[in-house]
Order: C-alpha cells, then structure tokens, then sequence
C-alpha cells in the first residue's frame, strides 16, 4: 500500500527588507530577486521603507542613509554594500552586487538575530577551522562553537583554508558548500582534498562537518562521497552539533 506524501512544510511569514540608497538599476535588480524570495525559506518581500521593514540591505556610500541606519540603531539589522561600512555594521559585501550572496546574507542576519548566542567561556579549547564566504556565518559558527569551548580560526575561501591547515593542526573544519567566485574550490573538493592529503593516522585530517543551506539526501550524499563526517544543514541544529562534538571528545 502506497504511503500518503507528506504535507508540505509550511513557508513562514515572510521578512520585509527595505532597499535604501541605491540607484535605480541597483534598485530594480535587487527588487526583482526580492519579489521571486517569496516562496524561498526564509521568505523576503520588499518593504515600502525602513520603518517598516524587518531588514535592509543599504547603499555603505550613500551617507543619508547610512545616518538613517545608524540615527535609527538599525546597524545589526543591516546588510550594506559598499567599500566601507560604517563601525559595528553586521555584513558588508562589496561590489559588483551579486543577488543571490545578499539573499545569503539575509538568511544569516536572519539567523543571528535568532540565536541570542552568549560570549564565549574561557577555557583551553580543541581548535577548530571555519570556511564560509560570508562573514555573518562565519561569526555565528564561530559564537556557537566558542560558546561549547572550542577555539576557532576563519577563511574565506579554499587557499586560505589550505594555508591555514599547513601552519597548524586543527581537530575540526566545518566548512560550507559553496565558498564564492573567489574560491578555487568548493567545499565538497576542498573536503576531498584534505582527507586525500592525509595518508597516515599521524597525519590525520581533521573532523570534518559541512554546514549547508542544501539538505537533500543526493546533497548528503555528495558529502559522504566527499568523505566528510558529518552533514549538517542551515540553520544549525545544535543538539546535532552537541552530538558531534561529544562523539569526537571535544565537549
């Protein structure tokens, strides 16, 4: 007897993001990406100002704005796009504007401001190597894990992943799918990479985890052809994480 299918899972109420300061073919191209995250998880839709808006994403040059932001206490609140953001801004990307890295950057605001992740404790931690692209998901792993006493490391890419690894040796690399336009690898090569540099159990790799947006059972797959030894999706399950670390004697 064939098994009814599953209800599908419900897309919350969508986030309202305002656009402030950009041009408006900066404008237009980013409205349009907005309007089509309706049906994506989180959901966005454009709000008709700052006011009433969840988020921004705002022009770092255009400086009436960036008063607004700050007058306004909207720092965290923010993704800004610019050469500069102004002083504890939560993410910054530079130029081109690519849609779909601000949508990225979104989710992780998104998923920061859930958190309320607390300081990290003090203690001689296991050290552990962070590779994402963005930087919001880089400091909400790295609170995560600093919080379960672990020291951590970034990069932003595969070489600097590389580099890292050759200068020290880390017990843990949790490491995203997808490093950006200006990664020579993505995570699943970079992931193979590393275990088929290691030939020895002197010259173990680390524990490696990757944390994607992309959870799929042919995604889980790709890793566990990788040769990674955990898949973990985003947002982060920290009972999953919990277990990880516990499995491996780090907590």
């Amino acid at each position: 007897m064939l098994k009814p299918p599953s209800p599908p899972t419900p897309i919350p109420a969508p986030y309202r993001v305002a656009l402030l300061g950009f041009a408006n073919f900066d404008r237009e191209g980013l409205a349009a990406h907005l309007r089509l995250a309706l049906q994506r998880n989180p959901p966005y839709v454009l709000a008709d100002s700052a006011a009433a808006a969840d988020f921004m994403v705002a022009d770092a040059e255009h400086a009436e704005s960036v008063h607004e932001i700050v007058r306004g206490g909207r720092l965290r609140d923010t993704v800004f796009i610019g050469q500069h953001a102004p002083e504890g801004a939560v993410a910054c990307l530079r130029r081109p504007i690519d849609p779909l890295h601000v949508l990225r950057e979104l989710d992780a605001v998104v998923t920061l401001r859930a958190a309320g992740v607390p300081t990290a404790p003090g203690r001689r931690p296991p050290a552990a190597l962070l590779v994402d692209d963005s930087d919001i998901a880089l400091r909400f792993l790295e609170s995560r894990l600093q919080r379960l006493g672990l020291q951590t490391e970034r990069a932003v890419n595969s070489a600097q992943a590389m580099q890292r690894l050759e200068q020290r040796r880390f017990d843990f690399l949790f490491l995203d799918v997808e490093l950006g336009a200006d990664s020579e690898l993505d995570g699943l090569t970079l992931c193979q990479r590393i275990k088929r540099q290691a030939p020895s159990a002197a010259a173990r790799p680390p524990v490696i985890a990757i944390i994607s947006a992309h959870q799929s059972e042919l995604d889980r797959a790709r890793g566990t052809l990788a040769g990674c030894d955990a898949y973990m999706g985003k947002p982060l399950d920290e009972p999953a994480l919990r277990t990880l670390l516990r499995r491996h004697g780090a907590i």
